[in-house]
């Protein structure tokens, strides 16, 4: 999966949220000083927080990541199982339609506040 967007700070996905942000199976990532970061959370109510899966007992499932920051645009690839065992991770399937949401930052900072834009959305799984 990648995710882009036109800031110099943190990108992110929620998958499959229930109320707002809460059970979200999230994915944040940034560029800071061209070295990528990329982190599994879950998020434990409606607007957070959403500490990482291995604060909550599960595990780090991202398996591959990388990110790229150029001319204000962040990019983060990462791969993942689509169904990683993880209670912290929605199991995913080919043809399912995923409902998301999704936001960013300014700066590199998970723990900061989404400042730039928040959305949601749908997609099925090709």
């Amino acid at each position: 999966m990648a995710l882009k967007g036109d800031t110099t700070g943190w990108i992110s996905i929620g998958l499959e949220p229930t109320t707002r942000m809460q059970d979200a199976d999230m994915i944040f990532g940034w560029v800071e000083d061209d070295v990528a970061t990329v982190q599994d959370l879950f998020s434990t109510g409606p607007t957070g927080p959403h500490p990482p899966d291995t604060t909550l007992g599960g595990t780090n499932d991202i398996i591959e990541f990388e990110g790229t920051e150029i001319d204000g645009v962040t990019i983060i690839e990462f791969k993942r199982k689509l169904d990683t065992g993880d209670q912290y991770d929605h199991s995913l399937a080919e043809g399912q339609t995923i409902d998301f949401i999704w936001a960013m930052a300014t700066v590199d900072n998970f723990t900061t506040q989404h400042n730039i834009a928040t959305g949601n959305n749908a997609f099925t799984l090709d």
